[in-house]
């Protein structure tokens, strides 16, 4: 049984691995049999560099090759101690580190040549057998890569799913406590519960709801784990507040989930201006925002001065396009 092969797509970088330290082992088999003194992992940059008439510097040598610089200074440093390559400062930029073969890696490159031929024809006889044009694959794989890295494309899957696993759910009388402890603990964790507050959080009903505004919570698991409402300040604009998420599902895009529902309650109602006051201490929060479109603005012409906190408040603002 082969674990890994099982696993498919979820062990593809250590499936590639294997078989990467197999190839690479095979070479490395192939070079001491020949009673050469040379290493597969340090072919690459002495190739590059034994073609080149002109000494190479550390950066151009990793942009050519498409590794990090540590890298590059690590073989070099390698290559360098058996007197195969060596290193000076660049006269007119003695920041700049340049490397250059050296006579023994010449005579070294030489007597490499017919054994690197050996190489090629061997690597297409696999490849042909196994009826794939690998260099073709593994170029689009690489094209794919820089467009978009694998670190990147994973995390999108990843939080598509988060998203989805997300429920938004309207007020309901029994989850008034839930609305209130929510925002209850955000609240003391940054700031503090202002009789405002309190005022709000002890009866949403009275001072969102039959004021025109509108409270959302978010479900996980058949769980609440967030809130947010939106306050009526006129039929035109609205104000995004009492946004909170569970600590233990923060991440998980509830929040996004959350603004995404916010906002589109207020497209159907008609609404021009949606705005909003957090703080600079909140990064997460304000990224937030700025993903969905809201921008730093001035505050809104409504009387401020409620809470205490609206004194060092960014204020933003998404203006909603009718459609």
């Amino acid at each position: 049984m082969d674990f890994i092969e099982e696993l498919g797509a979820l062990a593809v970088a250590s499936r590639l691995k294997r078989l990467t330290d197999r190839l690479l082992r095979g070479g490395s088999e192939v070079y001491k049999s020949l009673r050469l003194e040379f290493e597969p992992s340090w072919f690459t940059l002495f190739y590059l560099l034994s073609t080149k008439d002109a000494p190479v510097s550390i950066l151009e040598a990793a942009d050519s090759l498409k590794v990090s610089h540590p890298a590059v200074i690590q073989t070099a440093q390698i290559l360098i101690r058996r007197g195969l390559v060596r290193s000076f400062q660049d006269r007119a930029d003695r920041r700049k580190r340049l490397l250059t073969i050296t006579p023994k890696g010449k005579r070294l490159a030489e007597s490499l040549c017919p054994v690197w031929d050996g190489f090629v024809a061997a690597t297409t006889e696999l490849f042909q057998g196994a009826g794939v044009d690998m260099l073709d694959a593994l170029r689009k794989l690489e094209n794919h890569l820089d467009e978009e890295d694998i670190g990147p494309r994973i995390l999108r899957k990843v939080k598509a799913r988060q998203y989805e696993a997300v429920e938004v759910v309207d007020f309901r009388p029994e989850y008034k406590d839930r609305f209130r402890e929510l925002n209850e603990v955000w609240l003391k964790e940054y700031f503090r519960v202002e009789p405002a507050d309190r005022k709000m959080l002890l009866d949403p009903e009275k001072e969102i709801l039959n004021k025109g505004g509108f409270v959302f919570f978010a479900k996980l698991q058949g769980e609440i784990v967030g809130t947010a409402a939106l306050l009526k300040l006129s039929d035109a604009t609205f104000e995004l507040a009492k946004m909170a998420v569970a600590e233990a599902s923060q991440g998980k895009q509830v929040g996004r989930k959350l603004l995404d529902a916010a906002v589109a309650r207020a497209r159907q109602r008609g609404v021009e201006t949606i705005f909003l006051k957090t703080d600079k201490c909140l990064r997460a929060a304000i990224g937030l925002y700025r993903s969905a479109g809201f921008r730093a603005c001035r505050p809104p012409s409504v009387e401020d001065g409620t809470y205490a906190r609206e004194k060092t408040a960014t204020v933003m603002k998404l203006n909603l396009e009718k459609k």
